[in-house]
C-alpha cells in the first residue's frame, strides 16, 4: 500500500457514504483511489474497525466474516463510490458450445451407408 494515502480522510468519505446514497468516487479520486479494487482492502480495514470485526485470510486473499454486518456494510460502500461501471462482466457460459448442425454431420457420418440412403428418402 502507498504509504501517502490518507487513511483518516478515506475513512471519513467510507463513513459520508455508508449513511448517503451520493456518489464519492470524486473525493476518493482527489484522495488518490481510482478504482474499486485499489478501495476494497482500505474499505475493508474501514468496516472491521467500524463494526469491531476482523480481518481473516480466506482461500483468495483477506475476508471479513461472510454476511456479517461489516462485509455488507464494506459492499454497500464500495457500490455508492464505485456503481456498476467498475464491476467486472459477466462471461458467456461455454458449457453449450456444440453447434446443432456440426451435431447432426457427425450424428449422420456415422450411419451404415444403408442408414444413409434411407434417412436422405425420408427428407
Amino acid at each position: 500500500m502507498n504509504a501517502s494515502i490518507n487513511k483518516p480522510a478515506i475513512f471519513a468519505v467510507f463513513n459520508d457514504a455508508d449513511t448517503s446514497s451520493v456518489s464519492f468516487a470524486e473525493r476518493l479520486f482527489a484522495l488518490g483511489i481510482g478504482d474499486r479494487a485499489t478501495a476494497k482492502p482500505l474499505a475493508m480495514e474501514w468496516a472491521a474497525k467500524k463494526y469491531k470485526d476482523t480481518i481473516v485470510q480466506g482461500q483468495r486473499g483477506d475476508k471479513l466474516t461472510t454476511n456479517g454486518a461489516a462485509e455488507r456494510a464494506m459492499y454497500r460502500v464500495l457500490d455508492v463510490c464505485f456503481p456498476n461501471a467498475d464491476k467486472p462482466k459477466a462471461k458467456p457460459s461455454k458449457v453449450n458450445v456444440t453447434d446443432p448442425v456440426a451435431k447432426l454431420l457427425s450424428a449422420y457420418a456415422k450411419l451404415t451407408p444403408a442408414e444413409q440412403r434411407k434417412f436422405l428418402r425420408r427428407i
